[in-house]
Order: structure tokens, then sequence, then C-alpha cells
């Protein structure tokens, strides 16, 4: 068990730490949070977070506090933002060994670890300052130990102080869940749980159910550390602000398309496909299982717990209206053992299911060749990288699935010599998908030097005299201001910035350059102080690799005065 940590150890260290200042903050919502939390250190408030000057009602205070405290000790930069969420993704691959361990065996856990720390969604999410993989990690620690308190398991059945320490690592985990995004985070815990322990009861009756001294405890500890904040917040906002956070921001995000236009009922299936590669295509390995299900109208235990863990999210977010790609992270890590034990069964299973593995190993290569492909594709949008280094990431990527494709088809025949080289497919997978992230986020993500946003800051800090106003209309949505340092005045429609340079006095603009053109031609003459090109990188998707058009996603961003 210490060299599996070891490993894995290694493989997080590699895909959520190295460069985890790179690349700068986006105009994504990490923004908010890594903003927030410096003036959170700034006013000396721990209390309510402010963005920009102002109260920011829309999430809890958790994530705040971590960035903050992570800022008194390190100092406020990107890669301080996203340290939490980094460390949440460890816990989270931990949490999948060791579930995996418990009701498996080693060579499980040790492959669905390593399914968690390569996972693009894992990967993505521990390199951006949101609390989205806290808030999964802390899903998945509270699910996990209720399942482990609660449910009849013959083969690990836990003794009653064992069963009471259980549940109070889930009421702890869940009311910190509580605290990161609100009632979602114990309302997914419950969503899984209840269900399979009604099912538990029916089956075995309640002579395991937990006693009422242990329930009283964790519900006190749910408490006792989910509800101080809250109150402590009415107690400061007035009640107006609880009706806000929980329906404004709870209820209308769930029901209403107030902030998310509606989205399909199987917006989620690729999204959880995408989550999971590389090793996506090893879903096939599932197929046999669920015909031998059907067959037998019997399943086994443990499966069918990890079943309801990733199904019972998904059917509440496909529900949803407000649906966005990272709310099915807590999915990945039951998702990562059912595959994981599949892969291993199909391991050691006869000639046929290890050649539904091998086909799944093909499958795997042909995704990420399909990915070096699309970064290969892309390089026109790398305009700040020589052509060599722009081109390494795609050679590199298409090796690692050349690699694993001509691993897989070395095992296809049958006999030992096949079998040892089906069993080394994984660890290719694994290094594949380390390439791609380090390669993502050292470079098609990042830049060289100062990033577009970071060169605009300095220049508006170098031009901007102490006192003046500055303002931005349609591009650095959110990230400007952590860098500049200052509270800027937002400028959302073309008017608001008219007026804006046509104050009395001097102010300066952060825009587009077709913007600066059509307030030119508006009559009004502006100082062009500075001007940078950039790539919105928070919004890269695989419409923009299909068609990589520099002239539609390389927007040239202006710094003018009024005077």
């Amino acid at each position: 068990m210490p060299r599996h940590a070891a490993v894995l150890a290694g493989v997080c260290a590699l895909t959520f730490f190295i460069g985890l200042g790179r690349p700068a903050l986006t105009d994504s919502d990490e923004a908010f949070y890594a903003e927030s939390a410096r003036e959170m250190l700034e006013r000396d408030d721990w209390l309510t977070p402010y963005y920009n000057g102002q109260p920011r009602f829309d999430k809890p205070v958790l994530y705040y506090w971590l960035v903050a405290a992570t800022y008194a000790v390190a100092g406020p930069s990107a890669g301080a933002a996203r340290f939490p969420a980094a460390l949440a993704g460890v816990g989270l691959v931990l949490v999948t060994f060791l579930c995996a361990r418990r009701w498996y065996d080693r060579p499980t856990a040790l492959l669905a670890g390593l399914i968690g720390a390569t996972s693009a969604g894992i990967v993505a999410m521990a390199r951006q300052a949101l609390p989205d993989l806290p808030l999964a990690f802390l899903v998945t620690l509270s699910t996990w130990a209720a399942l482990v308190a609660l449910l009849t398991d013959p083969a690990r059945a836990p003794a009653p102080r064992e069963r009471r320490a259980w549940l109070l690592l889930a009421a702890l985990a869940a009311a910190l869940a509580f605290l990161v995004k609100g009632p979602v985070g114990p309302a997914l815990v419950a969503l899984v749980v209840l269900p399979l322990v009604v099912l538990d009861w029916r089956r075995h009756g309640v002579r395991r159910r937990p006693a009422a001294i242990d329930l009283a405890l964790a519900c006190a500890v749910f408490l006792v550390v989910a509800l101080p904040w809250y109150v402590a917040m009415a107690a400061e906002h007035g009640a107006g602000y609880l009706e806000r956070f929980f329906l404004a921001e709870n209820f209308d995000r769930f029901a209403t398309d107030r902030y998310n236009a509606p989205r399909p009922a199987w917006y989620y299936l690729p999204i959880v496909f995408g989550g999971l590669l590389p090793w996506s295509p090893f879903m096939m390995l599932w197929l046999p299982a669920v015909r031998r299900v059907r067959r037998r109208r019997k399943v086994e235990p443990r499966a069918l717990w990890l079943a309801v863990w990733a199904c019972a999210p998904l059917a509440f977010y496909t529900m949803s209206i407000g649906k966005q790609p990272r709310y099915v992270l807590p999915l990945l890590a039951p998702l990562a053992i059912l595959l994981a034990r599949a892969m291993v069964r199909a391991l050691e299973g006869s000639a046929a299911s290890r050649r539904v593995f091998v086909a799944g190993g093909v499958g795997a290569g042909a995704c990420v060749l399909l990915i070096g492909g699309l970064v290969f594709r892309a390089r026109p949008l790398l305009f700040e990288w020589s052509a060599p280094v722009a081109l390494s990431v795609p050679a590199a990527v298409l090796l690692a699935g050349g690699i694993i494709v001509a691993a897989s088809l070395a095992a296809w025949p049958q006999g030992p010599r096949a079998a040892s080289r089906a069993r080394g497919i994984p660890a290719l997978v694994a290094a594949a998908a380390v390439v791609m992230a380090m390669g993502a986020h050292l470079v098609v993500l990042a830049s060289p030097g100062p990033a577009p946003v970071e060169r605009m800051a300095a220049m508006l800090r170098a031009e901007r005299d102490a006192g003046e106003r500055y303002g931005r209309h349609r591009v650095f949505d959110r990230n400007l201001l952590y860098y500049a340092r200052a509270p800027h005045v937002e400028l959302p429609v073309p008017q608001a910035a008219r007026d804006f340079l046509r104050s009395a006095g001097r102010v300066l603009c952060v825009l587009r350059a077709e913007d600066v053109a059509l307030l030119r031609r508006d009559g009004l003459r502006l100082q062009r102080l500075g001007e940078v090109r950039y790539l919105n990188t928070g919004n890269l998707n695989l419409r923009t690799l299909l068609d990589p058009d520099p002239e539609r996603y390389l927007q040239h961003v202006v710094l003018v005065a009024n005077r």
C-alpha cells in the first residue's frame, strides 16, 4: 500500500501541481474567487466576500477562506488561488483509492486512483481556482463514509465505535460541502445514501441501523460546523441574504434558465465521457457485466452501491435547467472504481474478455491521437510560442497515442506474452494523460512570458495616476481586476463605454480594437496607450479546436484614455 500511495502521489504531482500557476487566471469564474479572497485578506474581513469592492453573495465562504489562508502563507498568485482545488484533487484520488481498496482489492484500488489522478475532468478542475473540485471531494468523502457506516457489508462490517466514527466523518464532510456550495452538497449525499439505506434495510432488516445517539451526534456535528457562518451573514446583512442565496443562487440556478440556457436531457452523457478521457473507451467492458446482470437477475452489492452513487447525481442534474459541465464531478470517483474493477477482471478473465480490454486500449489510443491532431490543428492560435514549441506538444501527444495503439494491437493475439503486454496498457494510458495535462497547462493554455492580461494590467498601472478611474468593456471580464489590483468600472454595453469616456476628468478604458474604432467614428478623441493580442483560453472548446480561425478567436485589446 505505501508503494501504491507513492505512485499515486507522484502522478498527482505531475497532473495537479507542476506549473499550477500557469496559465494566468482566465476570464472564467476562477477570477471571482481569486480576487475575492485577495480582497478578503486585504480588508481583514473574514465574514463577507467582496469582489470589485462590492459584497459577493453568490457562494458560501469556505473556498474563499482556503484561498485567503494560502495567500497569507505564500502571497497572492494564480498558483496559490488554485492550490486548494489541487489539494482537493489529491483528496479525491485518495478517497477513490481507499474506497476501492476497502471494497475490492489492491490492483483495483491502484487503477481506480490512477484513473482519478489522470482523468481529464479532474485534472482540468484541479488547475482552476473554483470550488467545484473541493465540493466533489467532500461529497465523495461524505457519501463513502455514510455508506460504510450504514450499509450491511458482511466482508468488512465495522464495529459499533468504528461505525460511529464513520458517521461523524460523513456529517463533517457534508457540513463542509454545505460551506463550499450550499445545500447541493448534502443533497447529493442524501440522494445516494437514502435509497441505498432503505434498500439495505428491506433486504437485511433494521438490526444494523445506527444508534439514536450516533445520529444525534452526527446531526450536532453538521449543525455546529455548517450553520454559524450563515447565521453571522444573516445578522450582518439581514434575512434577505438568506432568501437571495438559497432561492436565487440555488433554486433559480437549478430550476430556471436565469443563469444558463436550457440544455437537452442527454447533455451530460458526452460530458461524462469527456471527463473520464483517456479512459472512457474502457467503458465497453461494462457491457458484458450488464448482460450478465440481466441474465442472472442479480447484481453484486458493491457494484450496485457504486452504480447508484454515480446515477443518482446524474439523474438529479439531468432534471435541472441550469446545466454546467463541472457539476458532474462527484460522479467520477464511483465511475473510476467501476471502470477499474471491470479492467482488472478483464485482465484476469478469459481470452474473450481480455480482447474487449485490448479493444478499449485501442480506443483510448485513438482518443489520444485525436486530441493530438486537434492540438496540431490549433497551432495558429498559439501565437505567443515559437513554431518548434507549438509543434512539440501535439507531436508528444501523437507519439503517446501511437504507442498505446501499437501496444494494444500487440496484445491482441492469445498467449502469455500477449496477456503480459495487455497488463502494461493502463500504465501507457496514464503516461499519455500526464503528457496531455502538462502540455495543455504549460504550453497550449499558457504564455511563454507574462500573459496578455498581466501585460495589460502592467500598462494600466504605469499609465494611471492615483485616483484616476478605469473601466473595461467586453474583454478581460473578471481577471483584469485581479492583476490591476484596483477596482474598475463595469461598462457592459457600448453606451456605458461611450458615456464613461466622455467624463470630464481623465479616465482610462480597456476594450477591443473594433470597439475603439466604433467610438472614434462617434466622434470620441481617444489616446491609444497600448495594445495586446489575447486568446481567451477560458472559452476554448471543441468547436474552437475544430475551426481554429485566428481572425475569429484572437482579440486585439487596447488601452485608451480620453485625455
